[in-house]
């Protein structure tokens, strides 16, 4: 968002540093929630390689920051409604990227 200019560059640092925070934070909960190991495990389809799921999530990726783009970071009167989109976007690419990339 900084680098197309709808953030300042000191409110995105910010904003990264508290996104890794709250990510550690979160981490923190979750193991006090559920003590012990966690069952789960992330690995591509036995169908695909490992280019292809880097480039599945590549894409997928992509379109969801062009989507946050155009409907968060473009002032709009239609603004308000840009979670909707990007709900629907990601819902997308969720049911795409699962079937060849379940991570």
């Amino acid at each position: 968002m900084c680098l197309v200019g709808a953030l300042p560059w000191l409110r995105g640092a910010l904003l990264t540093l508290s996104q890794i925070l709250g990510g550690i934070i979160s981490a923190a909960i979750v193991s006090v929630l559920f003590p012990g190991p966690l069952n789960v495990r992330t690995s591509l389809s036995p169908t695909a390689t490992i280019a292809q799921g880097l480039f599945i999530e590549m894409f997928l990726t992509t379109q969801l920051v062009f989507t946050i783009f155009m409907l968060a970071a473009e002032k709009h009167k239609g603004t308000f409604i840009a979670p909707i989109g990007i709900g629907l976007s990601l819902f997308i690419a969720e049911l795409t990227g699962v079937q060849e990339d379940p991570t």
